[in-house]
């Protein structure tokens, strides 16, 4: 049995970190919204011994037991206890260590898919999904969401059509490296950040030029302007062009510029050198997939 499934990509409509966890995390507070830009999944599986075995389309992507979607399939087959042999083969549109929550929206992707193909419909998802990583609970469901605790927290809210203009800087910024230098570099600096709860979400449209949560600050740009001058310099060429909603997606380094309409994105886009995607918001929840 096989089955085909996009995993979409999200960008942050604002983010800031409030502080260290307990559990050696970090307290967040972002709105998640997913966009058109996806990764294609193909889905297989067949009776055996709980072997799992994954392809890619990138040549630097791993394949192995360290790829988030392998350990949601090896993650899934345990949880329920079925005796499968799991094939997938990714096809990777979303760019790695860019913000975007590609992996994480592999893995939900790969716990939905295996969910339809063996009909287990009642197996908590979402209890899978938060043992692999903070982002993926949300891709279970997608749209959008104002996320909080260390994402285990999301409250859904309307999704907002947008079109979009994604700028990719020649940089990989992992998140584990990004939460690291934050706490060697930013933490004590930490100050009473706006609270993205106290706007309201009841219509999800534009308001004043302005699509929801109005404040679309990260406060890891910071941290990133300090240590990569081309972050520096694409900050810079944003905050002097005519786009007035732009900001960084997740750990970055991905930026986005949002339009009302497509024909602004495509009039952005002309004035853009370097690697650059066009998009749209995504206007429904969850993963689209077909047999």
């Amino acid at each position: 049995m096989t089955l085909t499934v996009e995993a979409r990509a999200k960008i942050n409509l604002g983010l800031r970190i409030l502080g260290n966890r307990p559990d050696g995390f970090h307290d967040i507070q972002s709105v998640f919204h997913e966009i058109s830009l996806c990764d294609l999944l193909r889905i297989s599986i067949k009776p055996g011994n709980g072997i799992v075995s994954l392809s890619c389309s990138k040549e630097d992507i791993p394949t192995d037991s360290s790829n988030l979607a392998w350990k949601a399939a090896d993650a899934f087959l345990k949880s329920t206890g079925k005796l499968l042999d799991v094939d997938i083969e990714l096809v990777k549109n979303i760019p790695s260590c860019a913000g975007l929550g590609g992996g994480s929206s592999d893995a939900a992707a790969v716990l939905r898919g295996l969910s339809q193909l063996t009909g287990m419909n009642g197996v908590d998802l979402c209890k899978i999904a938060e043992t692999l990583g903070s982002d993926v609970p949300f891709f279970i469901r997608g749209g959008a969401a104002v996320i909080e605790g260390r994402g285990e927290l999301i409250s859904e809210i309307p999704v907002i059509p947008f079109h979009a203009v994604l700028l990719f800087p020649d940089l990989k910024v992992p998140t584990a490296w990004a939460y690291s230098a934050w706490d060697t570099d930013m933490s004590t600096s930490l100050t009473n950040n706006t609270m993205i709860r106290h706007y309201s979400a009841s219509s999800a449209v534009w308001h004043e030029g302005k699509p929801f949560p109005h404040n679309l600050r990260n406060d890891f740009l910071p941290l990133l302007e300090k240590h990569f001058p081309v972050i520096a310099e694409l900050a810079e060429f944003m905050t002097d062009t005519q786009c007035e909603n732009w900001g960084m997606s997740g750990s970055g380094p991905a930026f986005y510029a949002l339009f009302r309409k497509k024909s602004g994105a495509q009039s952005f886009s002309k004035t853009l050198h370097g690697n650059f995607t066009l998009c749209r918001s995504a206007e429904t929840a969850g993963a689209s997939s077909n047999g």
